[in-house]
């Protein structure tokens, strides 16, 4: 996404606007009823966040504020399959591949 491509001192602030203009893109798809677009933003923007923590050549910075602030977008989707879907499959799913990948690449 835009954010991600800003040569920004402050990497904490771009993800912050990123995961904000992503959030606010799935509530306008939810109040049209469009719950696959709302579903894809919420997904899109949690592999987002997490593809950018998986990648070593971002800053240390960059990884963390990505990490610290990936359970935006996963509380959004845990709220989106507790009302659209009966299981919990999709999101344990999400989590389960959220800890292992922070697991494997964790820096720290």
């Amino acid at each position: 996404m835009r954010y991600f491509n800003l040569k920004s001192r402050c990497p904490e602030l771009c993800v912050a606007h990123f995961i904000e203009a992503s959030l606010l893109l799935a509530r306008c798809y939810e109040k049209e009823q469009c719950l696959l677009l709302q579903e894809l933003f919420l997904r899109r923007t949690f592999y987002d966040l997490l593809n950018k923590y998986c990648d070593p050549l971002q800053t240390q910075r960059l990884r963390k504020q990505c990490l610290d602030q990936m359970y935006k977008p996963l509380l959004a989707l845990k709220r989106f399959y507790s009302r659209h879907d009966e299981s919990n499959k999709k999101y344990l799913k999400l989590v389960q591949e959220m800890r292992v990948l922070s697991h494997e690449f964790n820096p720290y």
